[in-house]
């Protein structure tokens, strides 16, 4: 049986991933890697399959040791939903933080910890020449973490993400309330940025990692899309 390593486990995301981490046959056990502060009430999370580990961000030496001793000698796959906004964040400075330090960290990790395979939850566009500040630090956190990390890595970049959200994000509200009218325009060229549901993003992270289908290194929204 495989472990799986998730860390943003409480997002939009990887709340769905865990659920479907926990259904998935070929993975016998589940660390989730949260903040203290973030609530793990959710009945996934109390599934035997799986375990939370506290984690503040800080100490990411300790977690060399933690996870090796969860994983026993069972095969790894490190899962990364981390993700954030600049007007979340506060500032460029901890966007940046959040979407490339922690990210590119995570990767060393998994590199400490030979997994066989990382994936990462990237963005639409994303690409470190971009004039754009959030598109070039996703590209450029996808370029970090491939001098990290020299096992099987895959990023999805993923459009619009719909589903709940515990946190509130005013813009990102704003059009997923006006989503139904736009995304049937969104055809032809424009249907790579057609939003999609985060469960697919999910499931077809779940697929991947269980080698259920063949994916390239970048897995792009059109193709995230086919999920549903």
């Amino acid at each position: 049986m495989k472990t799986a390593v998730v860390i943003g486990s409480t997002g939009l995301i990887g709340t769905h991933l865990i659920q479907k981490l926990v259904s998935e046959g070929s993975f016998g056990q589940i660390l989730a890697l949260c903040r203290p502060s973030k609530g793990t009430s959710a009945h996934v999370f109390n599934n035997p399959k799986v375990r939370v580990l506290s984690f503040n961000f800080i100490d990411w030496d300790s977690l060399e040791l933690q996870i090796s001793s969860f994983a026993g000698t069972s095969p790894i796959s490190f899962f990364c939903c981390l993700g954030t906004t600049i007007s979340q964040a506060g500032s460029e400075e901890n966007f940046r933080k959040v979407d490339f330090e922690y990210v590119v960290r995570f990767a060393k990790l998994a590199h400490y910890c030979k997994a066989e395979q990382l994936l990462i939850v990237s963005a639409l566009g994303a690409d470190k020449n971009s004039s754009v500040f959030y598109n070039r630090t996703k590209g450029e956190m996808e370029s970090a973490v491939q001098n990290e990390f020299d096992s099987k890595i895959y990023f999805f970049r993923p459009s619009l993400l719909l589903g709940d959200r515990k946190d509130f994000r005013f813009g990102e509200r704003l059009a997923i309330l006006a989503a139904p009218i736009y995304t049937p325009l969104l055809v032809g060229p424009l249907k790579k940025y057609q939003p999609v549901k985060a469960k697919n993003v999910a499931q077809k992270m779940v697929l991947v990692a269980a080698k259920k289908i063949e994916a390239p290194l970048f897995i792009e929204n059109e193709e995230i899309l086919k999920q549903a």
